[in-house]
């Protein structure tokens, strides 16, 4: 894994952070290398592929059964698939060394549950990542854990049912990225993924919803502090820009604009999933000038006059 040291040097103009491949069982199957060829076109100079690392193997027994089975057995590639996965990403990363940098790694997911199995799993592999990223697509319920962006209905019937309501949710949700932020282990990615993934179906509910109040503002500048206080990095997560369910960042921009001011990296994220979405978002990233490291608290009227 590169040191924070290491990562801060990275150009964040042109360094596109998360990627998936052909390994990903809920991606398009497109070769890596197609993904690569589009984002060299695309103008990028460092391209971080982090596909889902696998998932512990408790992790089958611990969900609920009335979940979707898409989500659960989709989630990501197993185990016995990493030797291939290692061998295929590093070919490509010695043959395009010449026109893009290329760090190989991970989207691990955080479960408070599996903390011990995840550490060992960082520890054991930590010398073949390059790059990483932390994230929370499941939530714990009383029935099993549930996912949080599976579906609508997925939504609604699991962690919705759950928590009682959106907010209750997103409360849920920002305790358990905070806990994956205070995860203090050696080898843990240090740039944390969508932190407001729990909005990705808010256009399927009425435009009254409540989504946030002083609660959740106050989780969200913890989480910053944390970040800030530690050396991390955001995930630009330019995805659901895209999403007729989303049309938004995650986190939502204003909060990007607040880890600015702090002074917390942004990293631009596609999110990629399949080849045509390897830019996506990326205008609106540069446009915003999210690459910028903030060491003085700006306006938005001053935000704009960078160059």
């Amino acid at each position: 894994m590169l040191t924070q040291i290491e990562l801060n040097k990275i150009d964040r103009k042109t360094w596109s952070g998360h990627n998936h491949t052909e390994f990903c069982p809920h991606g398009s199957g497109e070769n890596t290398e197609l993904y690569i060829q589009k984002a060299i076109a695309a103008g990028f100079k460092t391209y971080s592929i982090t596909e889902h690392f696998p998932l512990p193997p408790a992790f089958y027994k611990a969900v609920d059964p009335d979940g979707s089975r898409h989500a659960i057995y989709t989630a990501a590639m197993s185990l016995q698939e990493l030797p291939n996965y290692f061998r295929k990403m590093q070919f490509l990363k010695q043959k395009y060394q010449q026109q893009i940098r290329i760090l190989v790694g991970f989207e691990f997911d955080y479960f408070a549950q599996f903390r011990d199995w995840t550490a060992e799993q960082l520890r054991y592999y930590q010398q073949q990542i390059d790059d990483g990223i932390l994230s929370v697509h499941f939530l714990p319920t009383k029935a099993g854990l549930r996912a949080v962006d599976e579906s609508a209905v997925d939504f609604k019937t699991g962690v919705l049912n759950e928590f009682g309501s959106p907010l209750n949710v997103a409360k849920a949700y920002l305790t358990t990225i905070k806990q994956a932020i205070d995860w203090d282990i050696p080898y843990k990615p240090n740039r944390y993924g969508h932190l407001m993934l729990y909005r990705k179906w808010r256009n399927s509910f009425s435009s009254q919803t409540i989504w946030h109040d002083r609660s959740t503002v106050l989780q969200m500048q913890e989480i910053l502090e944390e970040i800030l206080k530690t050396g991390g990095f955001l995930d630009c997560n330019c995805a659901g820009l895209f999403r007729l369910t989303q049309t938004e960042l995650s986190p939502t921009s204003d909060w990007l604009f607040k880890a600015q001011v702090k002074g917390i990296p942004l990293v631009f994220g596609a999110d990629a999933h399949q080849v045509a979405s390897v830019a996506q978002g990326y205008n609106t990233y540069l446009e915003s000038k999210y690459y910028f490291g903030k060491k003085a608290k700006l306006t938005y009227a001053t935000k704009t006059k960078l160059k």
